[in-house]
């Protein structure tokens, strides 16, 4: 009895000490609007240089580099159910550190969230991309100022 209970305890130590660590579950195809992170410095943002910019574009690519073996998903914001639609799952970050991904921009204000994790940390980045219409480009474009009219 008693060595049966040893070669028990001896194969559940076992198990327990190979398995893999669990990583926070990825929040599948949509997002809340506010969610708690744990962490910073997984990724840095570099496309756009800030946490806004504007384009004429139909998309944008969004550009960043981090820890490798970070998994990152990006998720878009839908006015209507309040939730970030997943656009783009579970992307490993290489050996390189690099990460880019190209997301297609509506008119008008964008807004995504780029979710980071890697083992038990995880980070969130908001992004807004305003896609400007050329009617708007076109519009800018044919108006000059000049110096004497500010002083007029």
């Amino acid at each position: 009895m008693m060595k049966k209970l040893l070669t028990a305890v001896l194969i559940a130590s076992a198990v327990i000490m190979t398995a893999v660590p669990v990583s926070y579950a990825s929040y599948g195809p949509s997002m809340p609007s506010e969610i708690h992170t744990n962490s910073q410095g997984l990724i840095y943002i570099k496309k756009p240089e800030s946490c806004s910019a504007s384009t004429s574009d139909k998309t944008y690519t969004i550009s960043a580099v981090g820890t490798p073996g970070t998994v990152v998903s990006v998720y878009k914001y839908n006015a209507s159910s309040g939730l970030y639609i997943l656009v783009k799952d579970d992307v490993v970050i290489g050996s390189s550190g690099l990460y880019s991904m190209v997301v297609d921009l509506d008119d008008n204000s964008n807004s995504f969230r780029v979710y980071a994790q890697n083992g038990y940390s995880n980070q969130t980045v908001n992004i807004e991309i305003n896609k400007i219409k050329q009617s708007t480009i076109n519009k800018l474009k044919g108006i000059s100022v000049t110096i004497r009219d500010f002083f007029n």
